[in-house]
């Protein structure tokens, strides 16, 4: 079905956003190749010229190494064209402006405006068409972690600056994915000391009785207190703080709501293997947990988009001793 796009069918049936998500890499490179040469002979251009300027809309330096979120990005565009052949490539979207120190994420590897409307792919909030999407850099351990989707522009810019509640849950959540424990900065211990402290009735929840919070809600306020970049939570720890919140009657929004259910129930099938994954193959480490998740018979936001997605640690501060060698070199 997908094999080939020709000019009677180049319009309004090339494949939907929903029928995309379904197509897997060497389907959709086919997709595109069909849909390139449609397009070139609706306008009139070579083929070659017409993929350039699809890549450089969809943020493809090169197609045989692009991966199926950037394909995925490019068969849009394509779709868009394709439903209205004199339209230009959308402009260059303005230069952002990232915060600074703790707050601060890396360079995005590309940024351009959504071809069409469609959802995070950390923290699944829509996108409208036209709204600034990019593309994280790839992950230096590709072993362990894997590439993110395109990323709405909170999550591409202020996750770490301006962290919303589901951004500590989502940071812990892939933390526990890889077997880490959390590295949170003081923004996000500000969130999280709050959230933990609005219902006073925590300390009755049993996860709390079982592991008392009382030393790591201390240990929040002052990071908090002395803007410290990074703040450690240990696995255990951060375990109990989910299954805490997710007892407590403080939550705000069913956003909240939704994601901590998710990660509860992924938690417990991590826990109890009830697919029955062999272990010998996948170990008990990310590997066997994202088998776990991706054959969940209970889909979720987060099993959707998989995972372990690394979310960026802060730089370690600069000591005195290698600001004077730096000054001596």
């Amino acid at each position: 079905m997908f094999e080939t796009v020709t000019l009677d069918i180049a319009t309004a049936d090339f494949p939907s956003e929903t029928e995309l998500a379904t197509v897997q890499a060497p389907e959709l490179a086919r997709l595109i190749e069909g849909g390139v040469t449609s397009l070139a002979a609706l306008l009139g251009k070579p083929s070659e010229k017409v993929r350039a300027q699809l890549g450089k809309a969809a943020g493809i330096k090169d197609f045989a190494s692009a991966d199926i979120e950037d394909l995925r990005e490019a068969a849009r565009t394509l779709r868009v064209r394709l439903n209205a052949p004199s339209v230009r490539t959308a402009p260059k979207p303005p230069r952002m402006q990232r915060p600074t120190g703790m707050g601060q994420l890396p360079v995005p590897r590309t940024v351009k405006q959504a071809a069409i409307a469609m959802s995070c792919g950390l923290c699944a909030d829509p996108i409208k068409a036209g709204e600034i999407i990019g593309r994280t850099r790839d992950p230096k351990n590709s072993r362990l972690h894997k590439a993110m989707g395109w990323l709405c522009q909170h999550c591409l810019y202020e996750r770490r600056e301006k962290p919303r509640r589901r951004d500590v849950l989502l940071r812990m959540f892939h933390h526990l994915f890889a077997n880490s424990a959390v590295d949170l900065n003081a923004h996000e211990c500000a969130v999280l000391r709050t959230w933990l402290l609005e219902d006073p009735d925590i300390e009755k929840t049993p996860s709390w009785q079982g592991d008392p919070l009382t030393t790591t809600v201390v240990r929040l306020q002052t990071s908090q207190q002395e803007e410290k970049a990074t703040t450690w939570i240990a696995v255990p720890t951060a375990r109990t703080i989910i299954h805490v919140l997710h007892k407590c009657a403080a939550v705000p929004a069913p956003a909240e709501a939704e994601l901590l259910t998710a990660i509860v129930q992924h938690l417990h099938e991590w826990d109890t293997n009830p697919q029955g994954i062999e272990r010998r193959r996948h170990g008990s480490g990310p590997a066997f947990h994202a088998q776990v998740l991706q054959t969940t018979a209970c889909p979720s936001v987060l099993s959707e988009r998989g995972g372990p997605f690394d979310l960026h640690h802060a730089p370690p501060p600069v000591t005195e001793k290698e600001t004077a060698d730096a000054d001596g070199a």
